[in-house]
């Protein structure tokens, strides 16, 4: 599991600081894999918009969730039962 930040690596380095992670934050300053996956920034969302995506082991996307609001985000719940359906 990675999260992606629209962000320079040294603003990912600030973020995390004092504050451990389960996985890795990767940076995406030039929005690649944001623009790949169609997560763009609108005025409604007041900047980037919350995303969440279930890749599997061939590149198969096999969930995906876009918000406007980060209040938008799955549950973990939710996400859990994605990825123990995966084989």
């Amino acid at each position: 599991m990675v999260a992606i930040a629209p962000d320079m690596a040294d603003g990912v380095v600030k973020f995390v600081q004092g504050n451990e992670y389960p996985f890795s934050l990767l940076a995406d300053a030039d929005h690649v894999v944001f623009d790949a996956y169609d997560v763009v920034s609108t005025v409604m969302s007041l900047g980037q918009r919350p995303a969440l995506f279930v890749v599997d082991r061939e590149g198969v996307v096999r969930f995906d969730s876009i918000g406007i609001q980060q209040w938008q985000i799955p549950s973990n719940d939710n996400v859990l039962a994605v990825l123990s359906s995966l084989p």
